[in-house]
């Protein structure tokens, strides 16, 4: 009994001395008569008992002031955090499933009243999910989906999760990724069990995979708008419920293009061999190629040629809708034949894409494919005059011409007969051989995107604005190309012609390509109180004052492409007040010598893409409050980077850098994600090394630039670095070192072992992805998007 006395005595005695050395750091306040208010941060490991924080709290009684007390641990047990609370309260949760809990109880909170509501489900569930935030954002945004969850659903998989014999990422995934997938409608799990037949990780196109869903007739409608209606909200649903990743984001704010991921991608070929959608003998490398649900005789070990060089006797390939041979080179020397075969083979084919093969012909049997909706031909060496003889009844979409911005693009004739293809929704690319071809343009009254190259003739502005006035309703796209040389100096008057007696109602989207002597055509479609322009890309054109003080004032342009433009003040200027709306802005090669944005202009602008050649002062880009991504294509642009404080995303391209100009960029304190691409840097030989507290928010670093040799990572450099993508040319060190590193890809042929050793002595065994070359070679055909939208990569941290 003495000695309980004794201990209990001895620690007042501590507890008094510990007082008074607090007391005697405080402040006193006479007037007061007291102390002042201090805030104690107390961190345990494991909850204490309640009797020692009574203790705590009497103890800090004992300071004659009101001090405060918190309480920081690591421990997952709310239920008891609230006993510590004085007075009573919610604690506050940190961590990263409180994070998605607060999100679910917001999305939920009009089920209150409901007698299922039982709001701790959705706490036992994500703590279940811990530390794998894919799991707990799936859930997340399933709930954002459907918020309306009966409790026995949520009970139901709570349970499934406590029954797994292992709590690893791939077995909570395979349940969150199925509790997302058995909520969607009948026609949506169709179409996301269609992404089985690509490559995990493989970039997919938008344009393309909604035409192949709807010729697939994966969705429920009858007709063709109605069809790709539902295909577009069935491709934003798999977005929003992070069972695709965007890839590309168009300048508009669209996702242009996804990745498929390694859980959902399993998940969805272990459904999809079952229903037989992707056949078991079929590799992704064939898959990809052709129509599901087909009997090709075909093993994982055959290359395309083998398909072809038995077409022309096969009788499995009647019933083939979909052909996708976007990048084979089997078309060589005397294998031109094999589209005359595809051609009087696969009569029900809906979809055919040509695109980046090495086809050179296109033979007139290509009328036979009576039901096809979509020619894809961009990017080969097809002869212009080949498509003039397409007469193809349900075609929806002719995608025609290479894009070349030296030289305007090599593109096909408008068919002879377009006027009898009333079905047509997109025609892109097409030079007009007579000025009537454009005329019978204005009869199909379906169509949405107009891509068109014309002489500087008058019959042929005539007859093309005449077209644009016929389908004023419907136009939503239009790009003019013109093949003759920007003006040097004299700046040309506006277009005066009485041809285009009403403008497009609901185009957003302008591109104007060259110019004409009759004058300027920007103005022709940029005036009037109604203009519903997004996006505007002039190339080699004339850009007057006048026509900028229109632009500034479009109510909704979001977008703005300026390339090898002549200005004919050589400046431009954003004043205050202007282009509200603007969230891109793209320079590139033209004969500015000044930018400048004043305070209160561009408050929306987001990203910047300077390609410039020649000396150019660009200032207020610290007068952007929104400005996160900026581009930088030239060494004349790098002093930029001294005002662009508040940059999320950095790339850099033919820059140039000296080591010492790129470690002043690792201060820079608000730089998630940073590219470094081709030249760069200057020199061969660059080895960087980055030191403690460098890049201290940096997530994502790519490298693919040969003047960078090698990149050190010491102890403390890049804390909060989750992925590295980086070529065979720059070898990697201490990657060991870093603390969040969750994912590698790596490009090139072989993965150095220094790489792997590093993995598996890193505690988090980051997950690696290895493009060989033909990876990557597909990837590069991917870029160039439908209508040549610049896209850009969300690659920072964004909220739930």
């Amino acid at each position: 009994m003495m000695d309980k006395m004794k201990h209990e005595f001895k620690e007042q005695l501590k507890i008094k001395g510990l007082v008074e050395e607090i007391k005697h750091n405080l402040d006193y306040h006479p007037f007061r008569n007291n102390y002042e208010c201090p805030l104690f941060m107390l961190k345990v490991d494991e909850l204490m008992d309640i009797s020692t924080c009574e203790d705590i709290r009497n103890s800090l009684s004992l300071l004659n002031c009101s001090a405060d007390l918190m309480i920081v641990t690591a421990a997952k047990d709310i239920q008891q955090a609230k006993d510590y609370c004085y007075p009573q309260a919610e604690p506050i949760d940190y961590s990263l499933a409180g994070l998605y809990h607060d999100t679910v109880l917001e999305l939920t909170s009009q089920q209150k009243n409901e007698d299922s509501y039982n709001p701790q489900f959705f706490h036992d569930i994500l703590y279940e999910c811990e530390p794998h935030e894919f799991c707990m954002k799936v859930f997340t945004h399933a709930l954002y989906a459907n918020p309306k969850r009966s409790g026995e659903e949520l009970h139901k998989l709570h349970s499934t999760l406590q029954a797994l014999p292992t709590a690893s990422f791939n077995s909570i995934a395979k349940v969150m990724v199925k509790f997302s997938y058995n909520d969607l409608p009948k026609e949506y799990k169709s179409c996301l069990l269609y992404l089985a037949i690509f490559s995990p990780g493989q970039k997919i196109s938008r344009s393309t995979l909604i035409a192949r869903w709807v010729a697939e007739g994966l969705t429920s409608k009858e007709d063709w708008p109605s069809s790709m209606r539902q295909a577009n909200r069935c491709f934003d649903t798999l977005i929003g419920r992070c069972l695709v990743y965007p890839a590309d984001i168009g300048t508009t704010g669209n996702v242009k293009s996804c990745i498929v991921g390694d859980p959902v991608h399993g998940f969805i070929t272990a459904i999809a061999r079952k229903q037989h959608i992707v056949e078991t003998r079929l590799s992704h490398h064939l898959a990809r190629h052709f129509s599901i649900f087909n009997d090709l005789q075909l093993r994982s070990s055959d290359r395309i040629d083998k398909f072809f060089q038995g077409l022309y006797k096969s009788s499995q390939v009647s019933l083939l809708k979909v052909l996708d041979l976007e990048g084979c080179q089997c078309f060589a020397g005397k294998n031109q034949r094999y589209l005359k075969d595809i051609c009087s083979k696969m009569l029900l084919l809906k979809y055919l894409s040509l695109r980046r093969t090495d086809i050179t012909q296109l033979p007139n049997e290509i009328n036979n494919l009576r039901e096809l909706e979509v020619l894809d031909i961009r990017q080969t060496e097809i002869p212009q005059h080949a498509t003039a003889n397409i007469l193809l009844l349900k075609l929806k979409r002719l995608l025609a011409g290479h894009i070349d911005p030296s030289n305007f693009g090599y593109s096909g004739r408008i068919p002879h007969r377009i006027e009898k293809m009333v079905n047509m929704e997109v025609l892109s690319n097409v030079k007009a051989q007579h000025s009537h071809d454009l005329k019978d343009i204005g009869k199909l009254w379906q169509l949405r995107k107009l891509g068109v190259v014309i002489d500087d003739k008058d019959s042929h502005l005539k007859n093309l604005l005449k077209a644009i006035s016929d389908l004023h309703e419907c136009l939503c796209s239009l790009s003019i190309t013109t093949p003759i040389a920007t003006p040097h100096e004299a700046e040309l008057p506006e277009v005066n012609v009485p041809y285009l007696k009403k403008h497009p109602k609901i185009l957003e989207s302008l591109s104007i390509k060259g110019t004409i002597q009759k004058g300027r055509l920007l103005p022709l479609f940029i005036k009037g109180d109604n203009n519903k322009l997004a996006k505007i890309t002039l190339c080699q054109t004339l850009l007057s004052k006048d026509d900028m003080e229109v632009l500034a004032k479009l109510p909704k342009l979001r977008c703005v492409r300026l390339q090898h433009i002549v200005c004919t003040e050589h400046m431009l200027n954003f004043k205050g007040g202007e282009f509200r709306c603007l969230k891109y802005l793209v320079v590139e090669d033209s004969d500015l010598t000044n930018i400048t944005f004043e305070d209160g202009s561009a408050s929306e602008l987001e990203k910047i893409v300077l390609s410039i050649s020649s000396e150019c002062s660009v200032s207020g880009v610290d007068c952007l409050p929104k400005l996160k991504e900026l581009e930088l294509n030239s060494s004349l642009c790098v002093s930029l980077l001294h005002d662009a404080k508040q940059i999320a995303k950095l790339t850099l391209r033919d820059t140039l850098l000296e080591v010492d100009a790129l470690q002043l960029l690792t201060k820079k304190p608000n730089i998630r994600c940073l590219m470094l691409l081709d030249k760069s840097l200057g020199g061969t030989q660059n080895e960087i090394t980055l030191e403690k507290d460098e890049f201290l928010w940096l997530n994502l670093l790519v490298v693919d630039c040969s003047a960078i040799t090698k990149i050190v990572f010491n102890s403390g450099s890049a804390p909060r670095l989750e992925k590295i993508v980086w070529s065979s040319s720059t070898s990697l060190s201490s990657i060991d070192k870093l603390p969040r590193l969750k994912e590698l890809e790596f490009n090139g042929d072989k993965v150095p072992n220094e790489v792997s050793e590093a993995i598996e002595k890193h505690r988090n065994k980051p997950s690696l992805k290895h493009n060989g070359p033909e990876t990557r070679n597909e990837a590069k055909g991917d870029e160039e998007e439908d209508d040549n939208d610049a896209a850009t990569f969300s690659c920072w941290k964004k909220q739930v």
